[in-house]
């Protein structure tokens, strides 16, 4: 897995997945990427706030789907987060709430969020007051 710059392929696959890709260069999402023969098949991205990252846009190209992949990058995304001093992964989340509580990630007040986190594109803007807030401790 490399760290890919190729921004358009990024914002393709979210695209397909239907996640929000609009903010990405506004809000300086850093990705962590799955290739296969020079193709993207899997990103994960973060926002860093001091001990705080917000999870982005985990997705899996359709044809790779279920094979392991997501949970690779998830897994990868914790252990870099964890390393980079970063103690509390938040996301928000319309559909995958069930699929993140497999891996640690616990449903919580929305309102809980630290300030930062709050103040992001994400939380005041891109997703809907109904989303599921999830936080895990790393």
């Amino acid at each position: 897995m490399n760290p890919m710059t190729d921004l358009k392929s990024i914002q393709e696959l979210l695209k397909a997945n239907y996640l929000p890709f609009e903010d990405l260069v506004e809000s300086k999402v850093a990705f962590l990427t799955k290739e296969k023969n020079g193709e993207l098949i899997g990103c994960i991205g973060i926002e860093k706030y001091d001990a705080d990252g917000l999870l982005r846009s985990l997705a899996v190209a359709d044809a790779h789907k279920g094979k392991g992949i997501g949970k690779q990058l998830l897994d990868e995304l914790c252990e870099s987060s964890k390393q980079e001093g970063i103690h509390r992964l938040h996301l928000l989340t319309t559909t995958a709430d069930a699929y993140f509580t497999r891996y640690g990630f616990n449903v919580t007040e929305r309102s809980t969020a630290p300030t930062a986190i709050l103040g992001t594109t994400e939380f005041s803007e891109i997703c809907p007051s109904s989303s599921v807030y999830m936080v895990k401790e790393l």
